[in-house]
């Protein structure tokens, strides 16, 4: 499947260390110069309104898809290419994995973790299959691997779900393994 469309999912503040800001500055970039659709969740706070912003900066296109609450709120950063008002953040979920190819997920808070574990558990039951990567940076997401291993460990999910992610350090590493990614779907029950 050709990937055009990435979906980013991250943090609405940036973290306390400049590399996260930096690398996702670098994300957004790299977008833009490889001729890589942003599609993201709107926002022009944090590390969300840095890969939007250096995509756009790079001559890059980007999607924002945010809840109309969040708009109110003055959260939205509207001057994207295109620009989508949901309802609620299920169906702001919902057009982000129907414009997405791949999804690519930074650093952040509960909010990014339930947009991966959400998409993850989504490729585990074949409602997509299209690869997911965690960015992660300087070993952020190395406890959620962990978990996700001792989950496989103590018979909860299968061995083989620990394929449908890829844990990439580096961007070389997440785009290696977007080419190279294969969806396969293990049985669900394996005790």
């Amino acid at each position: 499947m050709a990937i055009h469309n990435i979906c980013v999912f991250c943090g609405s503040n940036s973290g306390l260390d400049p590399k996260y800001a930096a690398k996702t500055v670098a994300l957004g970039q790299y977008l833009a110069e490889n001729d890589y659709q942003l599609v993201y969740g709107g926002g022009d706070h944090g590390l969300m309104g840095k890969v939007a912003t250096a995509t756009l900066d790079a001559g890059g296109r980007v999607i924002g898809i945010i809840p109309r609450f969040l708009v109110e709120r003055g959260l939205a950063l509207k001057n994207v290419t295109t620009f989508i008002e949901t309802k609620t953040m299920n169906e702001r979920k919902e057009k982000m994995l129907h414009l997405a190819d791949a999804f690519i997920v930074l650093p952040g808070g509960f909010g990014t973790f339930e947009e991966f574990l959400q998409m993850l558990s989504w490729s585990q039951m074949d409602i997509h299959q299209k690869p997911i990567a965690l960015y992660n940076i300087d070993g952020f997401y190395d406890p959620m691997v962990t978990m996700m291993k001792m989950s496989t460990k103590m018979g909860f999910a299968p061995t083989e779900n620990l394929n449908l992610f890829i844990d990439g350090k580096t961007l070389p590493e997440i785009f290696t393994g977007f080419q190279t990614f294969k969806h396969v779907l293990p049985p669900k029950y394996t005790n």
